[in-house]
């Protein structure tokens, strides 16, 4: 149990990591395609993130 924990904390934090470097990206992005293909990679990594959270959520609850 405590693996599969630190497994998701650890992809959390990845995920969150990929989520600011696209972020940071988007920012100096030269055209509104760049900043766009950036700013939606930020969310899906985002959105990710938050599913491994929920799951990390109901194995300590249940756990």
């Amino acid at each position: 149990m405590t693996e599969v924990c630190n497994e998701l904390g650890s992809r959390i934090r990845a995920c969150e990591a990929a989520a600011q470097m696209h972020i940071d990206d988007a920012r100096r992005a030269c055209t509104e395609f760049q900043r766009s293909f950036h700013e939606r990679r930020a969310a899906e990594a985002l959105q990710r993130a938050h599913r491994y959270r929920l799951e990390l959520q109901h194995l300590s609850r249940n756990g």
